[in-house]
């Protein structure tokens, strides 16, 4: 089997940036090569490819298909399954391709990006949010208030982008969910965003769905006398397809991903420590329906 050098350096170039599986599957690449002790010259010579060719797929400038990984993986001598399979799954789509096929027409932006992508393929997603409820909790009322609260887009178009979270969600709701932890502000809990109504029925929600077998919602509370996520949200996804982990930190500009095992290690311990300070989950489920009794009492203070 031969590939042609044509395929990679043409077709296959990269028109967006690169994604963070493009990088994990070159760096994954590139270690495998000099684990072998091969420059690239003999590690071109030695898959029938230009050096230029496989530089490409090293740094991520080209798409590499799973065919492409298979042969590799011949070629390299690679007989452990594990790594076989998770270097295949990072060359592979994963869940996401079907659900980009289903709902890809409902992206706010040209490109569907790597978070949403992930967010699919994942089997295990663990987010802190200080002062907003998590986008895959969020009711469609909830999530039109959070679009639409930075005026910098005023030509966006609210609907789709509302749909398009809800169809986030499926994540949570497909025949194998990804399992979802998530600890939670008080202040999300109380800032009226759309209006006390608004904020009533997404409290309801989120009371319903703590009670789902793979969802776990905890809340720090402001009684809490530390917060290890002092320095703001993020989330960490455990992408199945591929077999990594991945932190994922949000802004207004930009996303920043965080790919390296030792950063990945760093969050999953202040999530822990953050888990272990906020409320239990039976207490948790106790102060929002304190909350929600509190909003039902007096709907209209503070609205606006």
């Amino acid at each position: 089997m031969k590939i042609c050098d044509r395929s990679f350096t043409m077709s296959c170039m990269a028109k967006n940036p690169p994604t963070v599986r493009m990088r994990r599957l070159g760096a994954q690449l590139r270690k495998i090569r000099e684990e072998r002790s091969l420059t690239l010259d003999e590690a071109a010579d030695l898959l029938k490819l230009s050096k230029s060719a496989l530089s490409r797929m090293e740094t991520a400038q080209v798409i590499t298909r799973r065919h492409e990984v298979e042969y590799l993986t011949l070629k390299y001598g690679i007989t452990d399954e594990g790594l076989r399979g998770s270097l295949i799954g990072l060359a592979a789509a994963g869940r996401s391709r079907d659900w980009i096929k289903r709902h890809g027409a409902l992206s706010p932006g040209p490109v569907i990006g790597d978070f949403v992508r992930m967010e699919q393929d994942s089997s295990a997603i663990r987010t802190f949010q200080p002062i907003g409820i998590p986008g895959l909790l969020q009711t469609p009322e909830y999530a039109r208030a959070v679009i639409q609260s930075p005026r910098l887009h005023p030509d966006r178009n609210v609907d789709r982008s509302v749909d398009f979270r809800m169809a986030r969600q499926e994540a949570l709701f497909r025949s194998n969910p990804a399992t979802l932890e998530v600890v939670i502000g008080e202040p999300a809990l109380r800032q009226r965003l759309g209006g006390a109504p608004v904020l009533q029925d997404q409290l309801r929600h989120l009371l319903d769905s703590s009670r789902r077998t793979k969802i776990t919602v905890r809340i720090l509370p402001y009684s809490a006398t530390r917060n290890p996520g002092i320095d703001g949200p993020f989330t960490i996804m455990h992408v199945e397809t591929g077999n990594f982990a991945v932190v994922v930190i949000e802004s207004l500009a930009r996303s920043i991903f965080l790919e390296d095992d030792t950063e990945v290690t760093r969050y999953e311990m202040v999530f822990e420590d953050l888990c272990a300070v906020a409320l239990p989950e039976a207490e948790s489920s106790t102060l929002i329906e304190q909350i929600l009794r509190e909003l039902e009492d007096s709907p209209e203070e503070g609205a606006g």
